[in-house]
């Protein structure tokens, strides 16, 4: 059975869809700035972004060294994921001299929001690095090998050969 719709709802339902699809950056970087005021909040006390360990890790690059699934439950109830001897948070503990997460009671929303800062941070600092120093010397000396070959290959270019 085919329903057919008029094209005014048609136009409506494809101007909602579009408007949805608009908005969702926006929706997204309102999460990432309310994530960022729920890390200056609560977190950095305890975390930086890059700065070094403080009381707890260092949180760079975390997003990717982590699944957003176990972030959520370390976030959100890092006392549950302790008592389940869960072994990442095992090793936490061990390694910051048995000083535990404190579970901050954070909503699902509020913890999104700072996995969604944190997300948006290494995406900044993986533009914002560019080429590491250390790759210049190389990158220079194979330009240069590169105009040597080349103007080698040019002067070769110019003998003349006699064909008979």
């Amino acid at each position: 059975m085919i329903i057919n719709i008029p094209d005014k709802w048609r136009l409506l339902f494809l101007s909602i869809f579009i408007g949805i699809i608009w908005l969702e950056p926006i929706k997204q970087g309102n999460s990432e700035e309310s994530g960022e005021q729920i890390f200056q909040d609560y977190c950095t006390s305890c975390h930086t972004i890059g700065k070094g360990i403080l009381v707890g890790p260092d949180l760079a690059g975390v997003t990717s060294r982590r699944e957003e699934s176990w972030l959520l439950r370390q976030i959100k109830e890092p006392d549950i994921l302790i008592e389940e001897e869960e072994p990442i948070a095992m090793q936490l503990l061990q390694d910051f001299e048995d000083m535990p997460m404190v579970n901050l009671g954070l909503s699902d929303a509020e913890v999104k929001a700072v996995i969604s800062y944190l997300k948006s941070i290494e995406k900044q600092m993986t533009v914002s690095t560019g080429i590491p120093s250390e790759y210049f010397p190389t990158i220079i000396i194979s330009i240069l090998l590169l105009i040597g070959i080349t103007l080698v290959g040019l002067r070769v270019g110019k003998k003349k050969v006699d064909v008979r």
